[in-house]
């Protein structure tokens, strides 16, 4: 199985605090979330629901209390989110699995289970892996296909982008934040460049 990140690295995240640990799950959504409103839009289904899970991430990690129920959130994002299976299409296999980090982005924040940062992770990997065997033109995978997998240069990017992050969070302040460091973070997400792109 194809790892983004060292596991020296992985373990440093998950001794993050739980919004440290959060803000990493929601710098990836937003690397993701493009897939998803391209898809929404081309299909025609209803984005709001997923945007909203935007909103709601940035304002809970700003320290907003929000009356909002994650639990049943989390149900909300899944409900709405697309079955790839009733599409068929890489695309809609790239907004299923960006639908998915909010759904385990509003579960750890209910929760704090590290498994959903694993998961979120996985799922980011799930797109890649699906990028790149599809440029090859695979249908087997095999030791060549995942060579080409790990050498593909998305794949290295988001490597480097992950280990990044957490070497940025790393030197952050424990909450609660200043708005300032949270509008450094959102600025550091506008500038990172979409999973696929």
């Amino acid at each position: 199985m194809l790892k983004l990140m060292s596991e020296e690295t992985t373990a440093h995240l998950l001794s993050f605090r739980r919004e440290r640990r959060s803000l990493f799950l929601v710098l990836l959504y937003e690397r993701m979330i493009p897939e998803l409103c391209s898809f929404c839009l081309t299909e025609g289904r209803d984005f709001s629901v997923f945007q909203k899970a935007r909103k709601e991430f940035w304002q809970w990690l700003m320290g907003d209390d929000s009356s909002i129920s994650w639990g049943q959130f989390r149900e909300d994002v899944l409900s709405a989110t697309p079955d790839s299976e009733d599409f068929g299409t890489l695309a809609a296999s790239f907004a299923l699995n960006a639908a998915l980090v909010a759904a385990d982005i509003a579960g750890f924040i209910e929760d704090g289970h590290d498994s959903r940062i694993v998961e979120a992770i996985g799922y980011a990997r799930d797109s890649l892996d699906a990028n790149a065997t599809n440029e090859m033109g695979a249908t087997v995978f095999n030791r060549a296909v995942e060579d080409y997998v790990k050498a593909h240069p998305l794949v290295q990017k988001e490597a480097r982008t992950e280990e990044e992050d957490v070497a940025f969070l790393s030197t952050m302040q424990e909450p609660p934040w200043p708005e300032n460091i949270v509008s450094m973070v959102r600025q550091r997400a506008e500038t990172q460049r979409g999973l696929l792109n």
